[in-house]
């Protein structure tokens, strides 16, 4: 079996798991999964795509803490795991996945994102928990501070009226 072969079958297994038919647990603590070139990467792709749609909030979790994980990564209908977790129907479930998303994982980048559909998370809470006010203030981007907008160039300086010494 070639590398890409058992790269793609543990991807499949870590999906799998992911959606509660597996143990994922195994796939992130027995070294047999683990490069054996560098100790913190795997042999699956930890960026495999759609891992929180079955709204296991302990899997989530675990695939954060992970290294090398991308929270903003987009599928091929362009939905970030923020976009996918928005849907997911447990209120619950997905207001712990949302949590876990915004502020463990820092995904803001996530919240500006549109997908193939034009949509942001944001856009999907409209849909999917139109009255869960908590994931949608955590889905929608966050304010920037005006500071955040200017730069240094933008601000008047008292200095600037003075006459240059010679």
């Amino acid at each position: 079996m070639t590398d890409v072969e058992k790269r793609a079958i543990l991807n499949k297994r870590l999906l799998t798991a992911a959606r509660g038919s597996g143990d994922i647990e195994e796939l992130f603590t027995d070294p047999m999964y683990r490069d054996p070139d560098d100790d913190e990467d795997y042999l699956f792709d930890i960026n495999c795509r759609d891992m929180v749609s079955g709204g296991w909030v302990n899997y989530v979790d675990l695939i954060l803490g992970a290294p090398l994980c991308d929270v903003d990564i987009q599928n091929n209908r362009g939905d970030t795991p923020l976009h996918l977790a928005v849907q997911i129907r447990d209120p619950e479930a997905r207001k712990a996945i949302v949590t876990l998303l915004i502020k463990e994982a820092e995904a803001y980048e996530s919240t500006r994102l549109k997908n193939k559909a034009n949509q942001t998370p944001k856009d999907l809470c409209d849909i999917y928990c139109p009255n869960d006010k908590e994931v949608i203030r955590l889905a929608s981007p966050p304010a920037r501070k005006l500071s955040q907008m200017l730069d240094s160039s933008d601000c008047y300086n008292d200095d600037d009226d003075e006459p240059e010494s010679e």
